[in-house]
């Protein structure tokens, strides 16, 4: 009888670690579509999945499990209810690419509630309680540069007849609960509008000097202490894959105070470092990919360099509390396809380019409380809806800020780039960790 049992046990143990449709299934209740690959099923488009420099972890402090275990209380999309019931829940360009599965792919959103898994714990408490303070402490200029800051949310307590509240808005984006610093390897796929792919490995580091939460070295009321240049934050892409673009690092300094960034590009063809121009922010990064210098997880831009307007609120199913799967098609353009999204009444504002090279305005939808961006819509110097970015976005076991899935689709072209993230979490960096001296030394740049 107990080598029946043990027989049986390990027959049960092995379907439900290498079933991953049987694991699906019981996640979301949902049968689930075996084009949609899922972890380490990814590999059969990325051989370097799960290997070598990208390797899938948890963020510090490990998984949360309030957030990994949603309740779904309902489905839309494939083999779940139409798509049609929640065409008001989203910004209406994603509500195209969602019903036309045959050009852009399936995909199901599945709603789950916000009070189980709203942000809790005692650095959160932290944070919120110099949250309250900033709200007597800080401010913004005439110029819409935000004053006296030091961490927690800039300006909590939003008034839709203030004449400053588009701007307000985008620092409270900046300044959103996160961990000190960031690390993210990441898979890039771009595909064209025949659906050929071609892939790419980039590691992402940033470092915030403003706005620390967690008390480490270097860190005092918020600051990075030195900080004698005044940064904001910095932030590097390094190139790991293709080839021809392995060693290529992508440098810039933000700054606490009203200028310009300091954009930086290392080229290993000419072994040259190349200061870049602020007008190429709106540029599209090396590789084809369709994200710009100033889109990525929905915003980056210097405030400074846009005229901002509100829009209003909007109630949107968003991914702001998101689990840690990663799932992409095998076919089409959509990435994260199965995820947990949350009804938020989300603030939207519109960011219009002072001088527009590539594009002329971004509209950003911001969560209310954590000031997440997960919807984006970037517009052409003509004025139409040209690049939709979504960013499928978690959370640690300590509630700070991780990345799991995200697109930027070029609707006018048919062309994407989605990306899967390994790893969204600290590593304790200090700024010389993101110098280009140290950066090439790392990458071993030829």
């Amino acid at each position: 009888m107990r080598i029946k049992l043990v027989a049986v046990g390990l027959f049960f143990s092995f379907f439900i670690l290498y079933s991953w449709v049987a694991f699906a299934a019981f996640r979301t209740g949902l049968s689930h579509d075996p084009n949609w690959l899922v972890d380490e099923e990814i590999t059969e488009l990325i051989p370097q999945w799960n290997h070598g420099k990208l390797k899938c972890r948890p963020p510090r402090g490990g998984y949360n499990e309030g957030v990994e275990n949603q309740k779904i209380i309902n489905s839309w999309g494939y083999k779940a209810r139409p798509i049609e019931e929640i065409k008001d829940l989203m910004p209406s360009p994603f509500y195209e690419l969602y019903t036309k599965p045959e050009i852009w792919g399936t995909f199901r959103i599945n709603e789950t509630l916000w009070d189980p898994v709203k942000p809790k714990g005692a650095m959160w408490e932290r944070f919120m309680a110099q949250t309250k303070k900033n709200i007597k402490e800080v401010y913004c200029n005439d110029t819409g540069w935000m004053i006296n800051y030091h961490y927690g949310i800039p300006f909590p307590e939003i008034d839709e007849k203030d004449p400053q509240i588009a701007v307000k808005l985008i620092w409270n984006f900046f300044k959103r609960y996160q961990d000190n610093d960031r690390y993210v390897p990441m898979s890039l796929t771009v595909t064209d509008r025949r659906e050929h792919s071609r892939h790419n490995l980039i590691l992402n580091k940033r470092l915030q000097m403003r706005g620390r939460v967690r008390e480490q070295r270097n860190t005092v009321n918020g600051l990075y202490i030195p900080n004698p240049k005044d940064y904001d934050f910095l932030y590097n892409c390094s190139y790991v894959s293709p080839y021809n673009l392995r060693g290529t690092i992508t440098l810039y300094y933000r700054y606490s105070i009203n200028r310009d960034d300091d954009m930086w590009l290392y080229i290993p063809s000419i072994r040259r470092v190349r200061r870049m121009s602020t007008a190429q922010h709106q540029d599209r990064f090396p590789g084809g990919l369709d994200f710009t210098y100033d889109n990525t997880e929905g915003f980056e831009g210097n405030p400074s360099r846009f005229k901002w307007t509100y829009l209003g609120r909007k109630e949107l199913l968003i991914p702001v509390i998101a689990f840690s799967h990663c799932y992409h098609a095998k076919k089409g353009h959509l990435n994260g396809n199965d995820q947990y999204y949350q009804r938020r009444n989300c603030f939207v504002i519109k960011a219009a380019y002072k001088n527009p090279i590539n594009m002329s305005e971004m509209i950003l939808y911001l969560d209310p409380l954590l000031y997440s961006c997960c919807y984006s819509i970037d517009r052409d110097v003509k004025g139409r809806d040209w690049i939709l970015q979504l960013v499928h976005q978690g959370r640690c076991n300590k509630w700070f800020y991780t990345m799991y899935n995200a697109y930027a689709i070029d609707i006018i072209r048919k062309h994407s780039t989605w990306v899967q993230y390994t790893y969204s979490g600290s590593e304790d960096f200090v700024y010389e960790d993101l110098t280009m001296t140290h950066l090439k030394k790392e990458l071993l740049a030829r």
